[in-house]
């Protein structure tokens, strides 16, 4: 019973902390990239990040790509790509490939070495339209090739050449699902197809018979997403126009929108509908477009709404604690505790360390400390054992 009241003492304690959190924190600027971009660079604004174990990657508005190091923030190279997109560089091994504009009529993918920016080869295709997949040297995706257009593909690094390829029309821009045996990629609006990574056909029987622009592709399913647990999500409450943010842990799916989130259990039902106006005090007084989900945990969704960092706990349905941005944000990425973002306002990569007050780091040190004082450890039966064994040889 004493062991009890005490851990019911530490619960409590934990959910007065909650409670004291659901502030705005504050944040620190460590890095500016100061590239200075034209008005002419900018009115036609597209730019993007990624990031790797040791650097950040910046395609600016100037068309050149950047390395910073992440630790350091000095430049380590850059590179003129004569070209800028909101689809990040990719970071592969110890490379990064990005789309370089060639000539008037001719861009190709090409794949840079990560220390220096030199190149190492030119791909055979123009570009990379969604998040890839490697697998050893067989990187697969949706891509353009100039003599099929969009296309869903496998390439090999090592012989530099399309292991296969399958026309998709305006499926490329889609993101397939990569499953353990097989990848399901789409073919123009809801409809949805299923390839091995051999690149066969896996659904010869056509029980959903369609009349695609794509004439090759005959069986599809379909269906608007695929949940966490390969479910099919056929109809959604947001508006067509809206660009959803999707990502999953391994309990549920989590779709944020332009003014609410979605969060659908393994049953495939709406679990719970959260209006994103609702989980910030002053929300009428904020502005911004842009929304993304930057990291899921146990509890917590962290996501970018009117340019504050929420983080929201949905199982308490409790916004735990906001970061106000003093930024329009265009694209962003958690590190850790850091913020790598693309400000709309001057095109800049700025880095943004996300502060914890001092006095929450010394009340969780207190709770933890609290936690080891109060704990109630079970008896270690070893310790038993062995201590039983010792007073018999003793009496001996």
């Amino acid at each position: 019973m004493y062991c009890i009241l005490k851990k019911l003492i530490v619960v409590i304690i934990n959910a007065s902390l909650l409670l004291a959190y659901n502030h705005t924190l504050g944040q620190t600027v460590f890095f500016n990239s100061k590239l200075n971009f034209s008005v002419k660079q900018l009115s036609n604004f597209y730019s993007s990040i990624s990031i790797d174990s040791n650097q950040v990657y910046f395609n600016a508005n100037d068309y050149n790509v950047y390395a910073f190091n992440k630790q350091s923030v000095v430049l380590n190279w850059s590179h003129y790509i004569a070209n800028k997109t909101n689809t990040a560089p990719i970071p592969y091994q110890n490379s990064l490939i990005v789309s370089k504009h060639l000539s008037e009529y001719n861009d190709k993918c090409v794949q840079l070495n990560a220390k220096t920016g030199d190149t190492i080869q030119t791909l055979t295709i123009e570009s990379i339209n969604t998040k890839p997949i490697f697998k050893e040297n067989i990187m697969y995706c949706t891509g353009i090739d100039t003599e099929t257009g969009g296309i869903a593909l496998a390439y090999d690094f090592k012989k530099n050449a399309l292991v296969w390829k399958k026309f998709i029309a305006h499926g490329v821009d889609k993101q397939p699902y990569y499953l353990k045996d097989k990848i399901i990629a789409n073919a123009e609006d809801d409809n949805w197809f299923e390839l091995d990574y051999n690149g066969n056909f896996l659904d010869t029987t056509c029980k959903h018979k369609t009349n695609l622009f794509v004439e090759d592709i005959k069986c599809v399913r379909n269906f608007k997403y695929l949940t966490h647990n390969q479910k099919e999500i056929t109809s959604i409450n947001f508006q067509d126009h809206e660009w959803l943010k999707i990502k999953y842990n391994k309990d549920r799916t989590f779709i944020l929108g332009e003014s609410k989130m979605q969060i659908i259990s393994s049953k495939n039902k709406i679990e719970k509908e959260i209006q994103l106006e609702n989980t910030l005090t002053n929300a009428e007084n904020k502005t911004g477009f842009y929304t993304e989900i930057l990291k899921i945990d146990a509890n917590n969704i962290w996501f970018i709404y009117l340019n504050t960092v929420v983080v929201y706990d949905f199982e308490k349905n409790k916004t735990i604690k906001t970061y106000d941005l003093e930024y329009d944000v265009h694209q962003a990425i958690l590190d850790g505790n850091n913020l790598w973002l693309i400000s709309k306002n001057d095109g800049e990569l700025v880095g943004l360390k996300l502060e914890v007050p001092k006095k929450e780091q010394d009340e969780k040190a207190a709770r933890r400390k609290m936690e080891k004082d109060t704990g109630c450890n079970e008896p270690d039966k070893t310790k038993i054992e062995a201590q039983k064994v010792a007073e018999k040889k003793f009496k001996k």
